[in-house]
């Protein structure tokens, strides 16, 4: 069980490829898909694996660049393999891994999260 008082983030760490990320990720309920890093890091991250059409909140749609990720959710000891999404300038822990957990929002104060 982890238990983080950062309400409503978790940290996690990412690698793509070669490099690996530490993020605050703030758990995004209301969008499918499964992780969401800031589009300034396409530069760093080299030519994307996939290319997929998004549709935004406002209805809008977009291609955006994606790529095949290694996310770790730190203090939980569990790993996915995920398909990641260039996106905004926030990082977003989506459905696609919410799903696989039980997430507890506690009164606007903690994430309690269980596998």
């Amino acid at each position: 069980m982890l238990v983080s008082s950062e309400y409503p983030y978790l940290q996690v760490r990412v690698t793509v490829g070669k490099n690996r990320l530490s993020y605050r990720a703030l758990l995004d309920t209301g969008f499918d898909g499964y992780l969401v890093l800031p589009e300034s890091l396409e530069s760093q991250l080299g030519a994307p694996e996939f290319s997929v059409k998004t549709i935004l909140a406002d209805g809008s749609e977009s291609m955006r660049p994606q790529f095949r990720a290694a996310v770790e959710i730190v203090g939980l000891n569990i790993g996915y393999v995920v398909r990641l999404t260039l996106l905004g300038d926030e990082c977003l822990i989506r459905q696609g891994i919410i799903r696989q957990l039980k997430v507890t929002f506690d009164h606007g104060t903690q994430v309690i999260v269980e596998t």
